[in-house]
């Protein structure tokens, strides 16, 4: 009885609401250099939009899915070598799934989202500058990279966590910004060689949203 009075009384608060995010995102690369001494790894700025949907239980408490394309970028570059520097743009496709507590009054909010992610790695391209060892001159570079089934692990998952504030226009639409940290549990790498070779993309983003509800 006391199980059935909880639901009904959850049924009755419950609402759902849909929306769509944008912001940007600053991606970390880490990576065992191993021997590679001078070789060093520098985050980058990217970008990233999204729809998502969130049913709240009650007023404090929800459910929150969203479908994210993120990009998740970095730059590699050698410290004894200025000429050769690497860019990196890496687009992604995200799932995050997230239980959602709120706190505040009724205009003004604020909010806790935590949860987990999986992703897969859509497409990569890199641009910079290199010089070649045997003729020593030096040159610029834009191309796509092609992905190797032994090497390049495309599927991706990890935990999301974020907070953030929220602001209620009127009675069915709303306003959101967020700062979420993604932090990947998946090598970007298979370890199919003897020497294992670890890396991993952990991403903040800020984002703004705007919400309808029902």
């Amino acid at each position: 009885m006391l199980a059935l009075a909880l639901m009904t009384a959850l049924t009755a608060n419950a609402q759902w609401r849909v929306g769509v995010t944008a912001g940007a995102d600053y991606n970390v690369h880490s990576m065992d250099l191993q021997y590679m001494d001078d070789f060093r790894m520098q985050g980058r700025w990217g970008a990233t939009v999204g729809v998502t949907g969130q049913y709240d239980f009650t007023n404090w408490l929800g459910v929150r899915a969203d479908l994210n394309w993120m990009q998740k970028n970095y730059r590699q570059y050698r410290t004894n070598l200025s000429e050769v520097h690497y860019k990196y743009r890496n687009n992604y496709l995200q799932l995050p799934v997230m239980a959602s507590f709120s706190f505040g009054g009724e205009k003004l909010r604020g909010f806790c989202n935590l949860g987990a992610y999986a992703g897969y790695w859509l497409n990569s391209s890199r641009s910079g500058g290199d010089t070649n060892v045997f003729s020593e001159h030096n040159y610029d570079f834009s191309e796509k990279l092609e992905f190797d089934s032994e090497r390049d692990q495309r599927w991706d998952s990890g935990f999301v966590g974020g907070v953030g504030v929220e602001y209620r226009l009127c009675k069915h639409w709303a306003l959101q910004a967020e700062a979420r940290y993604y932090y990947s549990t998946t090598s970007t790498r298979k370890q199919y060689m003897r020497v294992k070779d670890y890396r991993y993309n952990n991403t903040s983003a800020i984002q703004l949203g705007a919400y309808y509800i029902f």
